[in-house]
């Protein structure tokens, strides 16, 4: 918090929004708010309204019931307003309910919100709540902004400075340290950090950060173990049931999913994606009953919502294609088009429009679209493109299209040879082609590929020629076009080949493409960000 602003302070200068279905229940609220300390509260009747105001103004803070009627709700208004970026991360965001059921306490408080409350609220409660959380967002709110930006290294230097400083809000910004060490890939000191906080006590969200080091790490059966504890020790934190579904996928477990599944969402029906992804395990087990249930309430859920969710309609289709439907398959697969017009809703469109096909005995037409969405996929350079591009060769699998199939999982673990968790998934695809064994070879000699290249490149820069080391390294992106570490390794050496020999329009254009896809691949990325900072200020005082 900057200064000596005081938390009544910074309550009488926000501007409220009050979100209420029921006239007599938002007067109330308002006069409250006002007797507590706000000095201008907007209101608004049910959630279209209030996305609204939202798109319209800058709220400090928003109150907001989780029912509202018919259209969307609290959790799906707080949704979209992120999505959209109506709120920023000073923003306070209450939660209210009448409903005492664990069932709604778990759903809102899964939205994260940054607290919740249950009718009747009382003046002396809300007001120690608004203060608090006023007080805590402000001091945070620096941190929060540079996360934002994914300027990780001022989020994590603010983070420290503010622990040094013997800030009120240790606990979170221990997890916020934590976190930032992830995301420049200081897994060590995360470790760190978690363990020194599980040290002092069972802290739910430090046993999951830890399962998630270890995760990157490789060592699966020590964070299914972090898990495994964590789900018994604290039954109510959502992600850690969403965390040990991944690993147990990830190990083939698929019934144990099941059941985590299940009772996640036993415990919070509510969240359309955990509903999908219970559909999802269910059919990949053949428990079809179980899997339409959950794909039908995710996608109730999902008609409101404005974040993208594809995997009920594509569950959904795929169940009516095996049942000989094709054609009400692809009645909900234009309904997904039309409503999400993303790259990913493309990709998935057209790859049930295969499997589709080879239902229908097309089996020239399936083959020709699963060439063009093979070419489609390994052209992806998002972020999570590695994740689709193994999702479309599993239905292609599923198509009897395994020569393509297995084109894409070779693209796939060709560039991303060092990610265990895909390359298990990856593995488990080539078992289903009868290719397990070359699994094995073809992930052994992409490392290879992927070493010697670097090593190679990086011996000829020591022995003085920056000029062969590039060349080196071009062929490995040529190779490995989406592998993150090849691209700037490239980019690095090419800095030094540039600030040497002077400049070059097009060896330039070429660093700042190597670069442009490495931070698709992994926003944010620290050294992605270095790199291209330090290509700006050169060619700025050249």
């Amino acid at each position: 918090m900057k200064g000596n602003t005081s938390p009544e302070d910074l309550l009488r200068a926000s501007d409220f929004l009050l979100v209420e279905d029921f006239e007599a229940m938002r007067s109330v609220l308002k006069g409250q708010l006002l007797r507590c300390g706000a000095h201008r509260v907007d209101t608004a009747k049910d959630g279209r309204e209030a996305a609204g105001m939202l798109a319209a103004k800058t709220y400090g803070v928003v109150m907001c019931d989780y029912n509202l009627g018919a259209g969307k709700n609290g959790q799906q208004l707080l949704e979209e307003a992120r999505l959209k970026g109506w709120i920023n991360p000073a923003t306070v965001w209450l939660m209210i309910t009448a409903e005492k059921t664990s069932t709604m306490v778990s759903a809102a408080a899964e939205d994260a919100p940054d607290d919740y409350l249950l009718k009747p609220i009382t003046e002396t409660l809300l007001q120690a709540r608004l203060l608090k959380l006023v007080e805590r967002k402000a001091s945070l709110a620096g941190i929060a902004t540079a996360m934002k930006a994914r300027d990780w290294r001022k989020a994590l230097k603010l983070c420290e400075e503010q622990i040094a400083a013997g800030s009120k809000s240790l606990a979170e910004l221990l997890r916020l340290q934590a976190l930032l060490h992830q995301k420049l890939d200081d897994w060590a000191k995360a470790q760190a950090v978690y363990e020194g906080v599980l040290q002092r006590g069972p802290i739910a969200w430090a046993k999951l950060g830890l399962a998630q080091v270890r995760l990157h790490a490789g060592d699966l059966n020590t964070a299914r173990a972090l898990l495994q504890d964590t789900v018994r020790e604290h039954p109510q934190y959502l992600e850690a049931y969403d965390e040990l579904a991944g690993v147990l996928h990830t190990q083939g477990e698929g019934r144990q999913q099941i059941d985590i599944l299940e009772r996640a969402v036993n415990l919070s029906p509510n969240a359309a994606h955990r509903q999908s992804a219970l559909g999802v395990a269910a059919l990949e087990q053949g428990q079809h009953e179980l899997a339409a249930k959950a794909f039908s309430k995710a996608l109730k859920l999902s008609e409101h919502s404005a974040v993208e969710n594809l995997e009920p309609f594509v569950g959904m289709a795929r169940l009516h294609t095996e049942a000989g439907n094709p054609g009400e398959a692809q009645k909900l697969i234009a309904t997904m088009s039309q409503r999400y017009d993303s790259h990913d809703a493309q990709l998935l469109a057209k790859a049930e429009r295969v499997r589709a096909l080879q239902a229908l005995g097309d089996k020239a037409g399936a083959a020709k679209l699963a060439e063009d969405l093979v070419a489609q996929s390994a052209d992806e350079t998002s972020d999570h493109a590695a994740d689709m591009a193994v999702r479309i060769a599993e239905t292609l699998i599923e198509a009897q299209q395994g020569d393509e199939a297995a084109r894409l999982l070779q693209h796939v673990t060709r560039n991303n040879y060092d990610d265990e968790r895909l390359i298990q998934r990856s593995a488990r695809a080539f078992d289903r082609l009868g290719l397990g064994a070359s699994s094995g070879e073809l992930v052994a000699a992409a490392k290879r590929e992927a070493t010697n290249a670097m090593k190679d490149g990086m011996e000829r820069m020591a022995d003085g020629d920056p000029q062969a080391a590039l060349e080196s390294l071009r062929g490995a992106k040529i190779s490995m076009p989406r592998n993150a570490r090849v691209l700037l390794n490239f980019a690095a050496v090419a800095m030094t080949v540039l600030q040497r020999h002077g400049r070059s329009a097009t060896l330039e254009t070429e660093v700042r493409n190597s670069i442009a896809t490495a931070l698709a691949l992994k926003p944010g990325e620290p050294r992605a960000m270095d790199l291209l900072q330090q290509l700006d200020r050169w060619t700025a005082e050249g």
